[in-house]
């Protein structure tokens, strides 16, 4: 009876052994299994990370490069119409400094002409200063 009990005490403790050997590799693989789906899920998440990236930087770099176009359009658009202004500006000025030109030009040949009568004026005024002359000179040696 003793030895009956022995043996069935050893079977029932070789059978709990084995349920906690089972029950441990269970747990094991369990936690493996979630260890797993843990880094695939972190994996995931990177990738997606990486990729987020990737897309922003792409849409970022196309983004400032309209941004550049649009800059660089709107600096052309300007710069033409500041040179179409100064163009302006300045044929405006060079029309009035030619009108100015015109007058002083005008200016001074009616200065060269006046100046022409005034010498001829001076001339004759001499002119009949010295026949003048002449002619009191004539007087007095037709006197004697």
């Amino acid at each position: 009876q003793v030895i009956t009990n022995l043996t069935q005490a050893l079977e029932r403790q070789k059978e709990r052994l084995e349920l906690m050997r089972n029950f441990t590799l269970w747990r094991i693989q369990h936690v493996q299994a979630k260890q797993e789906e843990y880094a695939n899920r972190i994996a995931d998440r990177q990738f997606r990370t990486a990729l987020m990236k990737k897309v922003w930087a792409a849409w970022r770099s196309l983004s400032e490069e309209k941004w550049k176009e649009k800059v660089a359009k709107a600096c052309q658009l300007r710069a033409e119409d500041v040179c179409v202004q100064l163009t302006n500006d300045y044929e405006a000025k060079i029309a009035e400094l030619t009108a100015t030109l015109e007058q002083t030009k005008a200016e001074v040949l009616r200065l060269h002409s006046e100046r022409e009568h005034y010498e001829d004026t001076m001339k004759k005024a001499f002119m009949r200063g010295v026949c003048a002359l002449n002619l009191e000179a004539m007087t007095m040696f037709q006197g004697k």
